[in-house]
């Protein structure tokens, strides 16, 4: 057995054991969201190298653009949540505890897109394909992003169902993933 795989099953069994809620409900956003982890799992056992070759390469340094903006927007965005979405709901107990807001937070990151931390994971699924292209790479990379575009349309359902009115004016007024575009 690789090490890779070894590393795949290992992690792979700790993110059961921390979705193990999600994965018992299909209908919850949760549940479409493993799949995506395990995906981007597989694209940094498949590409991240630590060989320091071309480290300056068109391909490399995409991909650490995009790595970086990943991380600068899910500490942006989940800050923004945990500050402004104030107390948590109890009515959704398979989420994470900062899912669960009281507040529709709308300012900010959230102002340009309503899921700027799956935003997040797109930026890092795709820096982590630019380390080293490849057919198997692609199709992983488009596995993950079609099940955060699954997560997201289920999110949405989940949001207008709790905050109502006010999440169909946000839905109207704002990119659901990519700011201007998508």
């Amino acid at each position: 057995m690789t090490p890779q795989i070894f590393i795949f099953l290992i992690v792979s069994c700790l993110l059961v054991i921390v979705c193990r809620h999600q994965l018992l409900n299909p209908r919850c956003h949760g549940f479409y969201r493993f799949f995506a982890f395990l995906g981007i799992l597989a694209l940094a056992l498949l590409n991240i190298q630590f060989d320091g070759r071309d480290l300056f390469s068109p391909l490399r340094l995409l991909s650490g653009a995009l790595m970086l903006s990943s991380l600068a927007v899910v500490i942006i965005s989940l800050r923004q949540l945990t500050q402004v979405g104030q107390k948590e709901r109890q009515d959704t107990p398979e989420n994470f505890t900062f899912e669960n807001t009281l507040q529709l937070v709308t300012d900010g990151v959230y102002r340009y897109v309503r899921h700027p931390m799956y935003t997040s994971l797109l930026l890092l699924c795709w820096g982590l394909f630019f380390q080293q292209p490849s057919l198997l790479g692609a199709a992983i990379a488009l596995e993950v992003s079609l099940f955060l575009i699954c997560t997201i349309l289920v999110e949405e359902k989940e949001n207008r169902q709790f905050f109502g009115e006010e999440y169909q004016h946000y839905q109207q007024s704002n990119k659901m993933l990519i700011p201007f575009l998508l």
